[in-house]
């Protein structure tokens, strides 16, 4: 009989299994976490992990082993009705036989004919599930009658939910690692292409392609925040079993697993976000062309732009220096892109001046000076603060797309780059910048005023 140290000993080695269960990055690594466990989880007992292909309808066996020894992997038909994997998998419930010869006509009338191998010792048998989906399957065999027991069994499904948690962590980074690398792909096409006509005909591509699994990405992560918590109180069941350092412990592996998952939430967002950019954009170039009043246009969207950051941080305050060219009068332009430029610039504008505020407190203040200039058959728009301006090593690049000078997470890199494009593609004009770092920096734009 096995001993309540003995127990606590198991209880420990699944700790031990879940922290690196967490720290799986394929199939491969986990079925290696749990083969390093087995002897003090299970003894000498076998032990057989399947994992279940939907598209192939099969169970494969990634693990088997008995004492230490390993034996040939193989791969079982979900047709196959004779065999205990696909029967544990198909009804997706666990099975306990501590005496499969007397026992196995009380628990599988149904699957008589199941082929134990002539055993006549014990054995449990596990679905690994996770969102009421079977991932695969777990197996405990045993020569010896009574050689399991219920403990050992409720071990069994602890450790298929662990199994469960990891086979979904590890499918989440391989989408988010695949979506990176087609991410990466439309970025290099981008830049390989003419900027505006490249970028109007590859984002439909990459809204259709990327969209959906971006969905799946985030929604699955948030399942998988709930299917921690579950972890969670199942394991308090056990609770009174463990000392309060193990307990602690895995209280510490299910954080890191929902630290985990908000992790690849949070980026699966941030490049949503990079092709929501993208789509607005490629909605804006059928625009029409319209009379624009430029002055008003501007002082529009510099008044959102200020309220916008007002929103964000109440605390932001920033002095206004305007001064509109009257003699302009009304001139030809896409108003609802030329709107976008403006607003990126205002919103880019009080960003800077804000962190810098931040940074430095009463001994700076935050300006923000806006110009429109009368040049006969031209518009002369300038936008400029006296935030931390643009380091001269990276000037250049600000118009690249994906480029961005903002922390991780907090921009884009794709304003100046659209942007850019509406200036010189759509209106036919030009767009440059001055800067000095940590004192200004400076946008001038010049626009046509007949547009055609």
């Amino acid at each position: 009989m096995r001993t309540q140290a003995n127990s606590e000993e198991r209880l420990h080695a699944l700790n031990e299994t879940g922290h690196r269960l967490t720290l799986a990055r394929d199939t491969a690594h986990i079925a290696e976490a749990v083969n390093d466990h087995v002897q003090p989880l299970f003894g000498e007992t076998r032990f057989q992990l399947f994992t279940l292909d939907e598209k192939k309808q099969t169970l494969t066996g990634i693990m088997d082993t008995e004492k230490g020894e390993k034996f040939q992997l193989f791969e079982l038909s979900l047709s196959d009705k004779g065999s205990l994997a696909v029967w544990c998998a198909v009804h997706a419930r666990t099975l306990f036989l501590s005496d499969i010869e007397n026992e196995r006509s009380q628990y599988l009338p149904e699957a008589l004919t199941i082929d134990l191998n002539n055993a006549t010792g014990s054995m449990a048998c596990c679905p690994i599930i996770a969102e009421s989906k079977v991932l695969g399957v777990l197996i405990l065999q045993n020569s010896q009658k009574n050689s399991l027991t219920q403990f050992d069994a409720g071990l069994l499904e602890n450790l298929a939910r662990l199994v469960a948690l990891a086979f979904t962590i590890t499918s989440l980074k391989e989408q988010t690692e695949q979506t990176g690398r087609e991410l990466e792909k439309a970025r290099t096409q981008l830049i390989e292409s003419e900027r505006m006509a490249a970028l109007g005909q590859l984002t439909a591509g990459i809204a259709h392609e990327i969209k959906n699994p971006l969905n799946f990405i985030n929604n699955f992560s948030e399942l998988t925040i709930e299917l921690a918590l579950e972890l969670t109180q199942e394991l308090d069941k056990l609770s009174d079993q463990l000392k309060p350092e193990d307990k602690d412990y895995l209280e510490e592996i299910t954080g890191d697993i929902r630290s985990n998952a908000l992790k690849i939430n949070e980026h699966g967002k941030r490049a949503d976000s990079i092709v929501k950019g993208m789509l607005l954009h490629a909605r804006g170039q059928h625009a029409d062309i319209l009379p624009t009043d430029i002055n008003t246009v501007l002082a529009e969207y510099v008044n959102l732009g200020y309220h916008g950051m007002r929103a964000q941080d109440a605390g932001f305050n920033i002095k206004i220096d305007a001064e509109y060219d009257q003699t302009i009068g009304m001139i030809n332009a896409i108003p609802q892109n030329l709107s976008r430029v403006f607003l990126n610039l205002i919103n880019n504008a009080c960003y800077s001046t804000n962190q810098k505020k931040i940074q430095l407190k009463d001994a700076y203040f935050p300006i923000l000076t806006v110009r429109t200039k009368n040049l006969a058959d031209f518009v002369e728009i300038r936008i400029r603060d006296n935030g931390f301006g643009i380091p001269q090593a990276v000037i250049d690049k600000v118009f690249n797309p994906f480029f961005t000078t903002k922390p991780p997470g907090q921009g884009t890199g794709l304003g100046l780059s659209l942007s850019y494009d509406i200036i010189t593609k759509e209106h036919h004009g030009t767009m440059t910048v001055d800067s000095v770092e940590r004192e200004y920096a400076e946008f001038i734009i010049t626009i046509p005023k007949n547009l055609t």
